[in-house]
């Protein structure tokens, strides 16, 4: 009986590990602690790169005005600055886009800024936890469209401007 205890107890306990072994891995973790997770690319395709462009524009100029909310994405309820962007292209363009600028950031790809066109995405990192805390999108001549926490509204500004070209960290396309 004693031999039958060892037996069942050594079987058990390698039974109980190797089901451990196999469970699901605890999710990596970035500096501000959040789950990192996969962000998948998104590539526009089905439209002409100027048609889509000019889309882009007459989208988010009618938005100019529009009140700023944290973790806003309608007309009605104001907008921050992701909120805008993803408001933009799925209206503009019927292209889902992920909601925050760090992870637009990750399914875009990074161009040098001198080769940004309408369209493209420019982020700033604004003091927020991540690098990419800020974004807009760039509308030609050396501007770019934003919703702004700071005077409460959707405006333009120039990317040369003080605060922003000091903050500014990036262009991206999803062209």
């Amino acid at each position: 009986m004693n031999i039958l205890h060892k037996t069942l107890f050594i079987g058990c306990s390698l039974l109980l590990l190797a089901a451990c072994g196999g469970s699901p891995k605890t999710p990596l973790r970035n500096k501000a602690g959040q789950t990192a997770r996969k962000v998948q690319p998104v590539r526009i395709t089905h439209i002409d790169r100027e048609q889509g462009a000019q889309e882009l524009m007459l989208h988010s100029i009618d938005l100019i005005g529009t009140p700023y909310r944290y973790g806003g994405s309608t007309t009605a309820a104001g907008f921050d600055c992701s909120g805008m962007v993803q408001f933009v292209y799925k209206n503009a363009l019927n292209v889902n886009l992920p909601r925050t600028a760090r992870d637009m950031a990750a399914a875009s790809r990074p161009i040098p800024q001198g080769r940004l066109k309408t369209g493209d995405l420019v982020f700033f990192n604004t003091g927020g936890l991540s690098k990419y805390s800020h974004v807009g999108m760039y509308i030609g001549n050396g501007e770019f469209i934003h919703a702004p926490s700071s005077r409460g509204v959707i405006r333009t500004e120039k990317l040369d401007s003080p605060y922003y070209s000091k903050r500014f960290i990036g262009a991206h396309t999803f062209f």
